[in-house]
């Protein structure tokens, strides 16, 4: 997801050196914050997700003769 999210940067900057209209590299320049708040936002939400639940013991054996 990070690669992406770098590359997209990457192709957004190369516009915004690009493109010569200002009222466009402004809407590069707005979609680059977007795209780096919702990397930084699914990294947060990523590192504050619980992890896999832990495997719970097996009941014990049952004993013949109990």
């Amino acid at each position: 997801m990070f690669d992406r999210a770098q590359a997209t940067l990457v192709w957004l900057a190369v516009l915004v050196f690009v493109l010569p209209e200002p009222a466009v590299r402004g809407l590069v320049i707005a979609a680059m914050l977007s795209v780096a708040l919702a990397a930084t936002v699914v990294a947060l939400l990523a590192e504050a997700a619980p992890s896999a639940p832990s495997q719970s013991a097996p009941p014990p054996a049952a004993h013949p003769g109990d």
